[in-house]
């Protein structure tokens, strides 16, 4: 894509490379930056006079077209541009800058490709950051194999690995399944000085193996060496005692955090909040939401669905309706999953015509199945089904069943038999009949127990009796 074509610029009488930089970081837009910079640089009618960039202008830029999205423009203006720099040394910081872009944009092959080209097209030779920056990118995007060819070309080529080499070769070990954690215990051991982000690395390495009490030394080994913790090393400690159900031991390292100065991000929260509430400790989860709203983190859907989903497990459903609400004030919308808890909750409890509503307001809200939820909707309108008629609430069962019709959500087979036994031992049998017609339609053939079921309600009906009695005689007769 060319550059933009900028509006004209009414150049001074005498342009130097301070003033182009000083235009170039005013310029919103970086494509119309680089269209003004190519003005500035090249030969023309209105600059007669091109001036010679400063490394900063074209780091500057480069910098920004990749942060833009637009890497073949700030590759181009780097290549263009590299006789602008006094030394190779120079030219790396604007190369490194563009690697990274090329990671964060998940184009990690693209990475590998500019650092292979690097020595020809850009006359700059590789050095361990820039070895190391391609290494992150493939390790981010799980090019495993591809890594660890480039770290023997590293070592062939004679870099040793630096600190960040090492923590890119301990990430690409804990994030591999079927990579033993001892090598990447092996692999931190052997880091001259190892790091913040090393220790943070290896201790969720350890977690997501189960060696939570491993972990746990690693995390006192860094605080004994005056490795300070971030947020990070806790929120990973805190989840996983919580998810292995040490609650005491994480809402200690919780409130740890605090006497050091730390503040939990909605991550930490969410993660002992869930682990709370999975492990029956609901009070403890809404004593964590009340200290989170009051520090302004405010709660995402997720972390109200944990709630929701521990205080129904415990059966405490007016709270669970009253953290709902909290929520919806809070302008988060609820979606199918947390609406399902709540209604399975009531239903479990004998509640079912509120579990009705909630389904009601579920539809209102426009909440409608897709390929991914098309299943939680049917089992949360079959529950409500089912539990509407056991309690005898066979006039709003009939409305629910005929929303079920109206959007195309699937009735069970278990639930069509039920529907019919229940309208017909209220003597609604014209309704039992419209629900046996609709398993018709579908291929769905009565048992003999339902049809023993709608046949008796009609043969209990005096009228027909005596119309039946009446052939039967005829037939006797004849």
């Amino acid at each position: 894509m060319p550059p933009a074509n900028p509006t004209p610029t009414k150049w001074p009488k005498s342009l130097t490379a301070d003033h182009l930089h000083r235009l170039v970081r005013a310029e919103g837009d970086p494509r119309r930056a680089l269209a003004l910079f190519d003005a500035a640089t090249a030969a023309s009618t209105s600059a007669p006079e091109p001036i010679a960039p400063s490394p900063a202008t074209v780091s500057l830029l480069t910098s920004r077209l990749a942060s833009a999205g637009h890497l073949p423009l700030a590759v181009s203006l780097l290549s263009r541009s590299r006789g602008a720099f006094p030394s190779a040394a120079a030219l790396e910081p604007p190369f490194l800058t563009l690697l990274r872009a090329f990671n964060r944009t998940r184009r990690p092959l693209g990475a590998l490709h500019l650092f292979r080209a690097a020595p020809s097209d850009l006359a700059l030779p590789h050095s361990a950051r820039s070895y190391t920056a391609v290494l992150a990118a493939l390790v981010a995007h799980s090019h495993l194999p591809l890594a660890r060819s480039l770290l023997a070309d590293m070592r062939a080529a004679g870099f040793a690995p630096t600190a960040a080499t090492y923590n890119v070769l301990l990430k690409a070990h804990c994030s591999d399944a079927a990579a033993p954690i001892e090598d990447a215990l092996r692999i931190f051991r052997n880091i001259p000085k190892p790091d913040v982000c090393s220790y943070n690395t290896i201790i969720h390495g350890l977690c997501r193996r189960g060696s939570l009490a491993e972990a746990l030394e690693l995390f006192s080994e860094m605080v004994g060496k005056s490795i300070a913790p971030t947020v990070v090393t806790y929120t990973t400690v805190i989840h996983w005692l919580a998810r292995e159900g040490c609650f005491d031991d994480a809402l200690k390292m919780f409130d740890e955090m605090g006497r050091r100065g730390i503040s939990p991000n909605l991550v930490t929260y969410s993660s002992l909040i869930d682990g709370l509430c999975k492990g029956g400790r609901a009070t403890s989860a809404l004593e964590l939401l009340d200290r989170m709203i009051k520090e302004k983190k405010l709660p995402n859907t997720i972390t109200y669905s944990s709630v929701i989903d521990g205080l129904c497990r415990e059966h405490r459903l007016s709270e669970a309706m009253e953290v709902l609400d909290r929520m919806r004030l809070q302008g988060r919308k609820p979606d199918a999953g947390l609406f399902g808890k709540l209604i399975f909750g009531l239903c479990d409890t004998g509640r079912a015509v509120e579990a009705a509503n909630y389904l009601d307001e579920m539809v209102l809200a426009g909440i409608e199945p897709n390929r991914v939820t098309w299943s939680l909707h049917s089992r949360i309108n079959n529950t409500v089904l089912t539990a509407l008629c056991i309690k005898g609430e066979l006039g709003r069962a009939f409305q629910v069943y005929q929303s079920m019709r109206t959007r195309s959500i699937s009735t069970e087979p278990t639930t069509f038999p039920l529907l019919v036994e229940s309208f017909s031992k209220k003597n609604n049998l014209d309704k039992a009949a419209h629900v046996v017609l609709d398993m018709l339609s579908e291929r769905c053939i009565p048992e003999r127990e339902t049809w023993v079921v709608i046949m008796s309600g009609y043969w209990s009906k005096k009228k027909v009796r005596q119309e039946a009695e009446e052939i039967w005689d005829q037939l006797a007769v004849n």
